[in-house]
């Protein structure tokens, strides 16, 4: 799909998934650009993410992609409605005592979290899908000026772990260490967030 968008730095890009734009500061590494959004963000997204400004012309989204879309709303929508309960996955959705921080942003990247139904969907799409919804709750967290994010990918064989944290040194201003075991086992890294613009 890149291809038919040719990309370079100093163009103006609109956002697929999302509303806003930016322009390009770097194209990177794994068909990946780095963005100057509209509203002062540097972020980072995936070249499929992003279609060239130009007025007039439609873009073509494939129906499977806009489905996945829609789902990670729906699924985020829920989890953003049921927050404040204190309800998390790693404790079985019973609300916690503890005062969460309003600073921290906690996500899950278990497919079965992410996805109603991941059948269909080869291991190669999956890690994509994974790491597509990582980058835009990243960029959500810097945007809504968090502290942290704390990313729950399991041990498995430890390939989502690798990519996530490839991902994050293409971030200025993001510093990661694995999340406390107690509270996550082994199965998370913490990301600080360290400048807000």
């Amino acid at each position: 799909m890149a291809a038919k968008f040719p990309i370079a730095v100093g163009d103006e890009v609109s956002l697929l998934n999302e509303v806003g734009g930016g322009v390009v500061l770097a194209l990177l590494p794994r068909e990946r650009v780095r963005l100057r959004t509209f509203d002062g963000f540097e972020l980072v997204y995936p070249l499929d993410h992003v279609v060239k400004r130009a007025h007039g012309t439609a873009y073509p989204v494939s129906d499977h992609h806009a489905r996945l879309v829609a789902a990670n709303d729906r699924l985020h929508e829920r989890i953003e409605r049921d927050k404040g309960r204190g309800a998390s996955a790693q404790n079985g959705g019973k609300a916690v005592k503890r005062v969460e921080d309003p600073q921290v942003m906690e996500i899950d990247l278990h497919l079965h979290k992410l996805l109603e139904n991941e059948g269909g969907l080869s291991a190669g799409e999956k890690l994509t899908f994974q790491l597509d919804y990582f980058e835009r709750m990243l960029n959500t967290a810097i945007r809504e000026k968090k502290r942290k994010l704390i990313v729950i990918h399991g041990i498995g064989e430890g390939v989502l772990r690798e990519e996530v944290r490839k991902a994050l040194q293409y971030y200025d201003g993001v510093r990661f260490d694995d999340a406390d075991p107690r509270r996550y086992g082994y199965g998370a890294t913490e990301v600080q967030i360290l400048v807000h613009h």
